[in-house]
């Protein structure tokens, strides 16, 4: 089994509730919590471009994904491979990749949707397609988190919870605005053998100013499920075995 601790977090292209561009304030935001993995939505537009490097020495985490305005991007404690950027349509964003911990591998996608609701209906049609979730390669436990924007059933949602699971905890789950949280519009859902120990909605004073988005923090933990998948044609040898799916 593996334990890590995670953090959904849309930061508005670094800007405050009051407007302000201010990175360092989303940064000590993330480092009270010390995760080893956090999913951030809407990086910085362009006048900000060219701060993730900075960013991601100030949270002391690698940072992987495009540094470019409207990004999702994975700060991670740990390596991550098998980056893969993809467009939802209408300006919506998925960035996907593998986590290996402990020889266990996790897919991970991170991604914003639009508040539109067809829009976000015709979204989260490609995020279930064979172009992401449905990639026949896709074999371990998976988190999809980000920003699913309104909280309302319809618009591609009805799909979604029959495919993947939402979270258990934060039990209360409310995070925007963060000022006086009203709706869950950000979530984190896990597909195969993952759960969420424990969670939160941080409303710390930091937090409520830092971004009209409060993050989410979970611990979560992947149980050992090994299994066998019939391959065809001739297998070549490695080194060092491929991490296990959890």
């Amino acid at each position: 089994m593996a334990t890590f601790r995670i953090m959904s977090y849309h930061v508005n292209g670094f800007r405050t509730a009051a407007g302000e561009v201010n990175p360092g304030l989303s940064a000590r935001v993330i480092c009270s919590q010390q995760p080893d993995l956090v999913m951030l939505q809407q990086l910085g537009a362009p006048l900000v471009a060219g701060t993730l490097q900075d960013f991601s020495e100030q949270v002391g985490l690698v940072a992987y994904g495009p540094d470019e305005g409207g990004a999702c991007i994975f700060l991670s404690r740990y390596p991550l491979h098998n980056l893969q950027d993809v467009s939802l349509g209408y300006g919506g964003r998925c960035l996907r990749a593998d986590l290996d911990l402990d020889n266990e591998r996790v897919h991970l996608f991170n991604l914003c949707l639009s508040f539109d609701p067809w829009q976000r209906r015709d979204q989260i049609r490609v995020l279930l397609s064979d172009q992401l979730l449905h990639q026949p390669s896709l074999s371990c436990a998976t988190i999809v988190c980000g920003d699913f924007t309104l909280p309302l059933w319809g618009s591609g949602q009805i799909r979604i919870s029959e495919q993947l699971r939402r979270a258990r905890f934060p039990l209360w789950r409310a995070n925007y605005p963060s000022n006086f949280p009203l709706w869950g519009r950000d979530r984190i859902y896990f597909r195969g053998p993952i759960r969420a120990l424990a969670g939160s909605v941080l409303a710390t004073s930091e937090a409520r100013n830092a971004s009209p988005h409060l993050p989410l923090v979970l611990t979560v933990e992947s149980a050992e499920n090994r299994t066998f998948l019939k391959l065809k044609g001739s297998v070549r040898l490695r080194k060092q075995p491929d991490p296990v799916c959890g």
